[in-house]
């Protein structure tokens, strides 16, 4: 992979970097939350496709990789509502 590719694709999480922070302050929590955690499995989406090259890899491995995300979305769903409690007064 070359690396002009991989310093644009560093870009862009930098970029993402920035905009979950000023997600964080926005002015409804429940948004914000949705936001960061889209903008999070976004970004990890790009490392490992590109950073660990797992775009090029066989499809037994791509679907480890989507259970890794199914079981983000339970980790979410059963966390928003906690964080949202405590935080969301």
């Amino acid at each position: 992979m070359k690396v002009a590719t991989l310093v644009k694709i560093w870009t862009v999480l930098l970029f993402m970097l920035g905009a979950s922070l000023l997600a964080g302050s926005l002015g409804n929590e429940r948004i914000a939350v949705t936001v960061i955690f889209m903008i999070a499995a976004f970004k990890a989406w790009l490392v490992s496709a590109y950073y660990m090259r797992l775009k090029w890899e066989p499809h037994y491995i791509t679907m480890v990789m989507i259970a890794g995300i199914l079981l983000m979305l339970v980790l979410y769903f059963a966390l928003v509502p906690d964080i949202l409690y405590v935080y969301g007064k």
